[in-house]
């Protein structure tokens, strides 16, 4: 079955923040470990931890309440202060038998707003996963 994109859904610390999003990247790692003895003619890992990132882009709304700039930008502070923030990203939308929904903690790492003349102002977010990553069937 082929999954649309523009189904994709996503909340940041509670806000919705899909009506100003037009791409998103969810990035899992899992880290290995190099196991190779002397007499081995191949290489050798072991699996190690898994850990994560989810990286937004759209369109930059200043609005105070629930524009994509005033949402994040808060986010930095909090997170500077101990608290992660709570993400829920549906990447083919909130629908039952659409795929499925990843829910975790994470840190804002890296914000960018880049106005360009003649063009929409951007923005984009990558949030770094802070513990599991909750991944549920819809």
């Amino acid at each position: 079955m082929l999954f649309r994109s523009r189904l994709a859904e996503v909340t940041v610390a509670t806000k919705a923040l899909s009506l100003f999003c037009n791409t998103s990247t969810l990035n899992i790692k899992v880290k290995t470990f190099d196991v190779t003895m002397f007499t081995n003619s191949w290489d050798a890992f072991i699996s190690g931890t898994a850990g994560g990132s989810l990286t937004l882009s759209g369109a930059y709304d200043p609005t105070v309440t629930t524009g994509p700039a005033s949402v994040l930008t808060a986010q930095i502070a909090l997170n500077q202060a101990g608290t992660t923030t709570a993400v829920i990203f549906y990447p083919a939308g909130n629908n039952a038998g659409a795929g499925t929904s990843h829910t975790f903690s994470a840190l804002l790492t890296d914000y960018q707003e880049d106005p360009a003349v003649g063009k929409e102002v951007p923005f984009s977010v990558t949030l770094q996963m802070t513990g599991q990553d909750v991944i549920a069937q819809l």
